[in-house]
């Protein structure tokens, strides 16, 4: 053996392992499904519409949850909340650890449409995650006790114990009482640390900074 054989470290596995996983998770999604089906759907446009419209559909979702006495509703509603928080996630997984790997593997080209853009996007899904999560607590109200009353009767009240636990990585305002309410907890603070930490740890220091007039910022 040579001394450059000894010194070329073994190719590794955890990488390809993981972009295997993230890869197949990110067929499971209905946004992956109507951009298989419909060309159309494989532009940026349609990804900003996409994402947009799923931040006004995460608004309506908590007082229709609270005000509309269906459990039928309520349960469509906590269901596709937690699919759409599945797939922001893995889609945030890809876009920053595996997209660009599995490009450079292929030999392809790959950039971003702009840093803004993304940024502005994580933010979008940032605040769209804490009201699916209002969603949810409104709906499974019965597996938890709320510090403060009348937190589930209410949008403001649902999506202040979201907010709190996403931004707090704990249960300040709920308390989880069965396996569920725990797992959606966890699930959220989870969540948060990953995008407050490590999505916009990656893009904010990316934006380009604008001229001064200071000249000794210059």
């Amino acid at each position: 053996m040579t001394e450059q054989e000894k010194q070329t470290p073994k190719p590794t596995f955890i990488v390809d392992f993981w972009e295997t996983v993230f890869r197949w998770l990110g067929k499971v999604s209905v946004f992956n499904l109507i951009r298989k089906v419909f060309k159309g759907a494989r532009t940026g446009r349609f990804v900003d519409a996409w994402a947009l419209s799923h931040v006004f559909l995460s608004v309506a979702a908590v007082p229709l949850v609270i005000y509309v006495p269906s459990v039928w509703v309520g349960g469509v509603i906590a269901g596709y909340a937690f699919l759409r928080v599945f797939e922001v996630v893995v889609y945030q997984m890809n876009v920053l650890l595996f997209d660009e790997y599995r490009a450079k593997k292929a030999g392809r080209s790959y950039a971003l449409h702009g840093y803004r853009r993304m940024i502005l996007l994580l933010m979008q899904n940032y605040f769209e995650i804490i009201f699916w999560f209002a969603a949810q607590y409104a709906f499974f109200s019965q597996i938890f006790d709320f510090t403060v009353p009348g937190s589930n009767e209410s949008v403001f009240g649902a999506v202040y114990t979201s907010f709190v636990v996403m931004t707090s990585f704990g249960f300040y305002n709920v308390t989880p009482l069965s396996v569920l309410a725990y797992t959606i907890v966890i699930a959220q603070a989870v969540i948060g640390l990953f995008m407050t930490l490590l999505s916009l740890a990656r893009f904010i220091g990316l934006i380009p900074n604008p001229e001064t007039m200071d000249q000794t910022e210059k």
